[in-house]
Order: C-alpha cells, then sequence, then structure tokens
C-alpha cells in the first residue's frame, strides 16, 4: 500500500468518526476514563512533582507531569525521530522564571511557542518571561533577555529573543500566539496551520526540542504538539497504515497528564489533521499528474 492509500484510509476513518458525534464523543471519554485510571492507580506516578521543593513549582496543583527536567515543571515528549522532540510546560511563575531560562540554555532550544496571554479573563496565566522589541533588558538570575525584532502575523508575533548567559549570546525565536482563547478553540484552523508550518522554517529538524507552553502545558499545548507531529510524519510520507489520534494522544498522556484537555480541543486536532491529509493527497495527486504529463 502506497502512502496515498494510507493517507485516503486515514482520512476516511478520521472523517467517519467526526460524522458520528456518539463515536466521537466516546472516544474523547475514554482518553479521560484512562487518565483518572492513570492517576488513581499510580501508573504515571507524579511523586517528583510533589516533592517540597517542587510542588511551589507547580502552577496548578492537579495538572503535575510524570517526570521532573531539570527542576522545572516540564516534560519532554516524544517525537517522530526521537524521545526529546518537544518541551511541554507551564506558563513560568515568578519563582520558576530563571529556570525556565536555565532550561532553555541547558537543552539549547532554539524556538519556544507560547500558546497563552500573559493575562486571561482577568488571571495571571504566565509570568513575563520575554521583552517587547525596543524595550529594557529582563535579568532573570544569570540570564539577560532582549528583543531584536518581532514580526506580526494575524494571529501571532514572532519574537526574535537575544539571551546571554556568561557572556555567550543566543538567539531564540517566540512564537507567540495571541488569539487562543483558555479551553476553547480558535474560530479558523488556518492560522494553526500556519504557525506549525513557520516554526518548521526556522527549525526544520529534532536536533533539539522545541520548548511549547500555555498556561497548564496540557490544553493548547497538546493541541500544538500532536498537529505538529502529524505534519512530520506526512512531511517524511511515513504516516503508519495504523495512524490514530487517539493512540497519540493516549501516549503523550502517560508523559504528561490532561493533553488535549477538552473535547473541543481533541476535536481541533481532528480537524486540522483531516485537513493536512487532504492537501497532503492533493499534493501526491499533482505531483503524479505532472510526473505523468512529463
Amino acid at each position: 500500500m502506497d502512502q496515498r492509500e494510507i493517507l485516503l484510509q486515514n482520512l476516511e476513518r478520521a472523517q467517519g468518526k467526526k460524522l458520528n458525534p456518539g463515536e466521537f464523543a466516546e472516544e474523547f471519554l475514554k482518553l479521560k476514563r484512562q487518565a483518572t485510571k492513570y492517576k488513581l492507580d499510580k501508573i504515571y506516578p507524579t511523586a517528583a512533582a510533589e516533592q517540597p521543593e517542587n510542588v511551589k513549582k507547580n502552577r496548578y496543583k492537579d495538572i503535575l507531569p510524570c517526570r521532573l527536567e531539570m527542576a522545572h515543571v516540564s516534560i519532554q515528549l516524544f517525537g517522530v525521530y526521537g524521545p526529546r522532540a518537544y518541551i511541554a510546560t507551564q506558563g513560568p511563575l515568578p519563582t520558576t522564571v530563571t529556570d525556565f531560562w536555565r532550561m532553555i540554555w541547558e537543552y539549547e532550544v532554539l524556538v519556544v511557542v507560547m500558546a497563552c496571554m500573559e493575562f486571561e479573563m482577568g488571571k495571571k496565566k504566565c509570568e513575563r518571561y520575554w521583552v517587547e522589541v525596543d524595550g529594557s533588558p529582563l535579568h532573570c538570575g544569570p540570564f539577560s533577555i532582549t528583543c531584536e525584532a518581532e514580526e506580526k502575523r494575524n494571529e501571532y508575533v514572532i519574537r526574535t529573543l537575544k539571551v546571554t548567559f556568561n557572556g555567550v549570546t543566543r538567539s531564540i525565536h517566540q512564537f507567540h500566539y495571541k488569539n487562543w482563547p483558555d479551553h476553547h478553540v480558535p474560530s479558523s484552523i488556518d492560522p494553526i496551520l500556519e504557525l506549525v508550518r513557520e516554526i518548521r522554517c526556522y527549525q526544520p529538524d529534532d536536533g533539539v526540542p522545541v520548548c511549547i507552553h500555555c498556561s497548564a502545558g496540557c490544553g493548547r499545548t497538546g493541541v500544538i504538539c500532536a498537529i505538529d507531529y502529524t505534519q512530520k510524519l506526512l512531511k517524511d510520507g511515513i504516516v503508519p497504515v495504523n495512524f490514530s489520534i487517539f493512540s497519540l494522544i493516549q501516549e503523550m498522556r502517560t508523559q504528561r497528564p490532561c493533553i488535549v484537555q477538552t473535547k473541543e480541543q481533541y476535536e481541533l486536532v481532528y480537524d486540522v489533521v483531516i485537513e493536512l491529509f487532504r492537501r497532503q493527497i492533493k499534493a501526491l495527486d499533482a505531483q503524479k499528474d505532472s510526473a505523468d504529463y512529463q
């Protein structure tokens, strides 16, 4: 079976589930029931995050990572070609901003994706760890951060941050999506597709992890991870016959609980993946027509 046939088969399966609201709702409920079972049975324990020295670093006491990285509340998620394609994390707290930058520095992160606002519905959702273009430098412990440039898109902003530590300066690109409501979904999938595509223009491979965060590091963060993962499979022509959005989210949830937090977010992943499959099938057909013409 060639890649086009595999894509068509998976596309029809995904569309079928979307057309059956009962089956779709039951699939998401199954994810939620599994998450509850994992927590009750401590299948993926969160003991490290519950240690006294780490409790104060958790933004939400009911959302804890199964493993801790770098004494910061974050977890590394698997990718297509390796175990460390993404760092999924919460929005930094006032007490963890320095930890956040230390993590970015030690893992040599090139791209940070922020899928929340500093304030949402009147509540602080993320401590400011970046600066605006031409703003005064931000000092976080031994790290100094400035903003060299800012490019505006319809729904997000790309900032070129300069981070200096021990006399060494690195460029880090922050993609800040500004119109994604907490626990809900954007009104259109096109800006998300544009965001994920452009992220990979700045970092085409998984040599170092992409850091993705929202406020809790679960809902919006998980959506972006799942979409980027699927796009990588499509780009490299390696979508498996048994590709399953359910299995993908299920695996991610073994590493960070509540990834893709709501039914609406789960539906968004389906909608974007369906569109990605359609576009790839169309592109493969165009390639075949071009080859036949020649």
